[in-house]
């Protein structure tokens, strides 16, 4: 099934002697791409990887981690990124849930991987090798997970690491419809700005790569200074941008994106875009197209809305938009019947590019699809249709709370805050008392800080009185996750 989703990557003479991808003063051409994968393929099959495998890889973001990409891929087997920043025990529980046939790692990270392996043979990836630490896994006969192209693990709202298998067909499904809508080609030179274990990054390598684009590496530890980065995306020439909401408004904090000539077209998903800072950063950048897409991981992107202007300042709130050409959006009720236009319900999606399920949880697989539909996915999210058909995203199921027996949507307060010209950036959370749940609103300030008083009639003017957070707390910056989302465990955390 990855036949169709690397044959135009891996045929022979595509992309001539083009640059395929760039890493800092690296790079590697399609020829020497397809020779490199070539050669990691052969590898992974002298160290005992068989088709329908799964293979682990905790390499930080590099040429040659892309390359390990497409070879497992090419070898029949799962790729499975792992973040290799993530602490040793949930490494290791990522693992014992996964069994992989092999852990590709860095030299210099094996002796740290090598105990929370859990028994995984492990090897060590140079630029143009491989070097297996021990014995090779035995042979295995392929399984029923034949097909699976990639395991993406998340935490979800237990905690718990969950692996979401996606199959080839999905990739491609994603992809074909990603090339044709955004016209992505040769000329392109796309930014890589997503860690190969965010869901993001499947845009980045298959779309650029499969159309001979150039794919651009960003270099993590450049996104904290805006600066840098303004200087990599004039010196790349970068044409398309798609990152997280946050990853734009870091930018845009310091104007570092105003006049940027290169750039076509920016693409955001994973989380609401505070509508002031969009407005902001259109303004100083108005020549590309705007496109907000949505999405789980269990869907990749399945609704999107092409920005016709900067959003106004009334707007309630940005549309997710309209289904993808590949996939079926459906709004349903508690009983999963489809709702009226302006009804608020669970956005349903089905289609080929829909997860095959979650790795080894059947119940949770078969809790999400619709009606048994293998094709089905419950997202979670609740929203509605206008009349003109966009569809309005209305919140989660896991961020609604109850506060005071009223029922409470964290994102709207959110949204609300986040509308506050003196707000950069806004989370809000519930944190348990004596009398259920009350409110916490952690704020950062775009230019200066305010009184309590002028947030709270400013919610006031919007919500209802149970929307009030029982205390504000201002930050210099939001914690985050490595896939750049808010980290909302370590609010809580700092909560006494």
């Amino acid at each position: 099934m990855t036949l169709p989703l690397l044959a135009p990557i891996l045929e022979p003479g595509s992309g001539g002697r083009a640059v395929a991808l760039q890493a800092r003063d690296e790079a590697a051409t399609y020829a020497e791409l397809r020779s490199a994968v070539a050669g990691f393929a052969e590898a992974l099959a002298r160290a005992g990887v068989a088709p329908g495998d799964r293979v682990a890889l905790a390499l930080p973001k590099s040429i040659a981690a892309a390359e390990m990409i497409l070879a497992v891929l090419a070898a029949g087997a799962a790729y499975v990124p792992l973040d290799p920043r993530q602490p040793p025990l949930r490494l290791a529980a990522t693992l014992a849930d996964l069994e992989p046939a092999l852990l590709v790692t860095t030299p210099a990270l094996a002796g740290t991987l090598r105990g929370a392996a859990c028994g995984v043979p492990i090897a060590t990836l140079a630029r143009h090798g491989l070097m297996l630490l021990g014995n090779a896994p035995a042979r295995r006969p392929a399984t029923e997970r034949d097909g699976i192209a990639a395991i993406l693990y998340t935490s979800g709202s237990t905690g718990e690491p969950k692996g979401i298998m996606l199959g080839g067909e999905a990739l491609a499904a994603f992809a074909d419809w990603a090339e044709r809508s955004f016209a992505i080609g040769p000329g392109d030179r796309l930014a890589s700005v997503a860690p190969f274990h965010f869901d993001l990054s499947i845009f980045d390598l298959f779309c650029g790569l499969r159309r001979h684009a150039a794919v651009h590496l960003l270099d993590a530890a450049a996104l904290p200074f805006p600066g840098q980065v303004r200087g990599w995306i004039d010196a790349a020439g970068i044409t398309v941008w798609y990152s997280v909401p946050t990853a734009l408004a870091r930018l845009q904090q310091r104007r570092a994106l105003r006049g940027a000539a290169s750039l076509r077209l920016v693409l955001f998903a994973g989380e609401v875009f505070p509508l002031p800072v969009l407005r902001a950063l259109m303004a100083d950048l108005p020549r590309p197209e705007y496109v907000n897409l949505y999405g789980p991981t269990e869907t990749n992107v399945c609704t999107w809305h092409r920005l016709p202007g900067p959003p106004a300042a009334d707007l309630g709130g940005l549309p997710i938009g309209r289904p993808c050409a590949h996939l079926s959006v459906s709004i349903r009720d508690a009983a999963l019947r489809e709702v009226a236009p302006g009804e608020i319900g669970e956005i349903c999606v089905a289609g080929p590019a829909v997860m095959r399920g979650y790795w080894r949880r059947p119940e949770a697989t078969a809790a999400s699809r619709i009606g048994g539909r293998q094709d089905s996915y419950r997202t979670g999210d609740y929203g509605w249709r206008r009349d003109d058909g966009e569809i309005m995203f209305a919140g989660r199921r896991d961020h609604q709370v109850k506060v005071r027996g009223h029922r409470v949507e964290l994102l709207a307060l959110e949204a609300v805050l986040n509308a506050h010209p003196a707000v950069g950036e806004a989370a809000a959370l519930a944190l348990p008392d004596d009398s259920g749940s009350r409110l916490a609103a952690f704020l950062v300030p775009r230019r200066r800080s305010v009184a309590e008083s002028e947030i709270r009639n400013f919610i006031a003017e919007r919500l209802p009185p149970y929307y009030q957070p029982a205390t504000f707390e201002w930050l210099p910056e939001l914690p985050r996750t490595t896939t750049g989302k808010c980290d909302r465990a370590i609010l809580l955390s700092s909560i006494g």
